[in-house]
């Protein structure tokens, strides 16, 4: 009200300016006291000299004043001084004084107020319909720190949320939790529950602390204002914010437990995964046991691989769950971000529930073009890594098959064919191996196993071991075995071996079968018509390409010198033969192996461990 000439007499202290004021009443001499209600918002206005000449004078003009309970008395007078006496009075009775020039109308500041007060109103439902707007539910639920921002936008001042722990959840502007160092004894006390909210003064502002929600220890919202300011409506709109905070923080808090809930489940899926990958069965349904009883009760499984850009793998794997969770354990893989694997434990044959899962699976894949399957064949449970091999095969076809879905299937396939032909040939093989305490041979083995199949990374996630021990696992089988695993044939003649190993479940690991050559093996009429068979899609062009393939032990730029073309080129055949072959060549698919046992057999290429 500087524009009327309204201002404070001096020594009056500054949280006696900050009262709200709603109304103005001129006080005059002679007028009976009037029970007018509440006037602890109503300015007083008395003309000094129409009190001066009465007798006692002032002391009525103090004593009418005090027990109006006015918010504050501004005097007009035209010598231009208070008595000091009136305002020594009025400072005991903590009355604030103000004074007015005698141009002043009081009927002028009257109408000033009534504006202010209509434009406070105004103000006031702007904030409610934005606080309101606030409450409603919205995708993007954590709001405390945009409504903190508000509120210091609409106060002028520094708020600081403090959470239920005693750490800031959010403050506007930065830094200003600084302020709150003097007061942080009040702030305790609120967290506690012994006090509901606080005032206080601190370095010459005003400091408001509100308790937000009512568990304790409660988080608690603090204002900081400089005065002036309308203490009425700074009350206001920091409880109903308060109010605003302990249903966001309630419905912030209830999603972290939601979200720490569904972690901890995803953990534990992924925990049961790693035991059936290394065999321990019996421990996976312990553990599964409290959680999804009965589920891994069966005595087989199909394993399921589903395929989706990481951006959309939790989306699926939602969808997932709701479709097929009853039959089965569905788990976010460990070690590629795209895949989800889905255990479905069933008796040994095929049945209802087989076709429900399959039906399932495939319904999701057509949703959207991006999205691929694999399944393994149904194998005992405990077989659960032999399956997931097969249904990272059975996803390298469906990449490039029309249906986007492709199943393991073992027939026409080299090491059940080499079984056939030579009994027990990949026990002459692996026989270095084979020979290892128990302990230590069904670790290499395993180990072993999945690091040829996908790769050390993926082997440790899924065995639940450091990477660094999966390497020196794959080092020392290789040192045992006397090959060169970086060597893309020694890869596809350990692979082939183990997966015959694996197949044969009635040869006898310790019996040495003598001596084994899979070069020779692969002169065989039936393995040379195997091979031809499989290579008989391929024009020329594409199967010398295969052949420099497998001679530069699958380098691109080894292959292009060897065949005078560009490397492109080379990668570019590289996908045709693939798309003919349903292998993936150019990627880490355990199907690469059968290409290069294929192609060493048709040109007589040398093989590694003849034993």
């Amino acid at each position: 009200m500087l524009e009327f000439g309204l201002t404070e007499f001096p020594d009056t202290p500054p949280h006696a300016l900050a009262r709200n004021i709603t109304s103005v009443r001129p006080v005059r001499p002679g007028d009976r006291p009037r029970a007018s209600g509440d006037l602890s918002t109503t300015l007083a206005i008395a003309d000094l000299d129409h009190w001066a000449p009465t007798d006692p004078g002032f002391e009525e003009l103090v004593s009418r004043t005090a027990e109006a309970g006015v918010a504050a008395l501004a005097v007009v007078s035209t010598a231009g001084r208070v008595p000091a006496g009136l305002a020594d009075a009025l400072r005991h009775l903590r009355v604030p004084l103000l004074t007015l020039p005698t141009t002043t109308s009081w009927a002028d500041l009257a109408d000033a107020v009534t504006r202010e007060c209509v434009i406070d109103l105004r103000h006031g439902a702007e904030w409610r319909d934005w606080l309101l707007g606030q409450a409603r539910p919205a995708p993007d639920v954590r709001r405390s720190g945009r409504i903190v921002r508000w509120l210091a936008t609409e106060t002028g001042g520094r708020v600081v949320l403090i959470g239920r722990d005693g750490a800031v959840v959010a403050m506007a502007p930065q830094r200003s939790a600084g302020k709150l160092a003097p007061v942080a004894d009040k702030i305790q006390e609120i967290a506690a529950g012994r006090i509901e909210s606080a005032a206080l003064e601190s370095d010459g502002a005003e400091v408001r602390l509100v308790a937000v929600g009512s568990t304790r220890p409660r988080a608690v919202l603090a204002v900081v204002r400089e005065p002036p300011f309308d203490r009425h409506l700074l009350t206001q709109v920091t409880n109903r914010t308060a109010d605003l905070l302990s249903l966001h923080l309630a419905v912030e808090d209830a999603n972290a437990a939601i979200q720490n809930q569904q972690s901890a489940e995803r953990e534990l899926r992924v925990a049961i995964l790693e035991l059936l990958m290394t065999g321990e069965v019996l421990k996976a349904r312990r553990t599964a046991a409290p959680v999804y009883p009965g589920l891994l009760d069966a005595a087989a499984a199909r394993v399921y691989i589903l395929e989706a850009p990481p951006s959309e793998r939790d989306r699926l794997y939602d969808e997932c769950r709701r479709a097929v969770d009853r039959l089965s354990l569905v788990v976010q893989c460990p070690i590629y971000e795209e895949h989800l694997v889905v255990v479905a434990p069933q008796p040994c044959t095929v049945t209802d529930t087989d076709d429900e899962m399959d039906t399932a699976l495939r319904r999701l894949v057509a949703l959207r073009p991006d999205r691929y399957l694999g399944a393994s064949g149904l194998r005992l449970i405990a077989e659960t890594d032999q399956s997931h091999r097969h249904a990272l095969r059975a996803l390298a076809r469906a990449r490039i098959d029309r249906t986007r879905t492709a199943y393991y299937s073992s027939q026409g396939r080299l090491p059940e064919l080499l079984n056939r032909l030579y009994p027990g040939w990949a026990t002459a093989v692996l026989h270095p191996l084979l020979r290892q305490d128990q302990a230590d041979r069904d670790m290499l083995l395993q180990t072993l196993t999945l690091t040829l199949q996908s790769s050390v990374r993926a082997a440790a996630e899924l065995t639940g071991v450091h990477r660094n021990t999966v390497a020196n696992r794959v080092r020392a089988a290789a040192t045992i075995l006397g090959v060169d695993l970086e060597a893309l044939r020694d890869r596809a003649v350990v692979a082939a071996a183990l997966e015959a190993l694996f197949l044969d479940e009635y040869v006898d690991e310790e019996m040495h079968a003598g001596p084994a050559d899979l070069q020779d093996y692969l002169a065989h009429p039936e393995a040379q018509a195997w091979g031809q068979d499989f290579l008989q899609v391929l024009t020329e062009e594409l199967v010398d390409t295969l052949k420099a393939w497998v001679l530069a032990d699958g380098d691109t730029a080894r292959m292009a010198g060897a065949l005078g073309i560009h490397a492109q080129t080379v990668r570019k055949r590289l996908r045709i033969a693939s798309r003919f072959l349903q292998r993936d060549l150019l990627g880490q698919s355990a199907d690469a192996y059968d290409v290069v046992l294929a192609i060493a057999g048709e040109f007589n290429i040398p093989l590694p461990l003849s034993r």
